[in-house]
């Protein structure tokens, strides 16, 4: 019997190597197409989904750009 709160996935899951990670993180940013969008205090990169671009991440020196919800991570970005 096993008593632990990880989700047994994560348990009986074949261990990747170091090498297998990066070859994977690798496909999947040549995959996907992100652009990077200045803002007047720092910028934001977003990654393309069809047509539109939705936000990944957000770098600023102003902490109101954090507190902007046209800013938030997920959220689409408009032009």
């Amino acid at each position: 019997m096993l008593y632990t709160v990880m989700p047994l996935e994560r348990i009986y899951a074949t261990p990747r190597t170091k090498e297998t990670l990066e070859k994977e993180r690798k496909e999947w940013e040549e995959k996907a197409q992100y652009k990077e969008v200045t803002l007047p205090h720092g910028r934001i990169v977003t990654r393309q989904e069809g047509e539109d671009y939705i936000i990944e991440r957000i770098n600023s020196t102003d902490m109101s750009d954090y507190l902007n919800a046209d800013y938030s991570p997920g959220k689409a970005y408009k032009k």
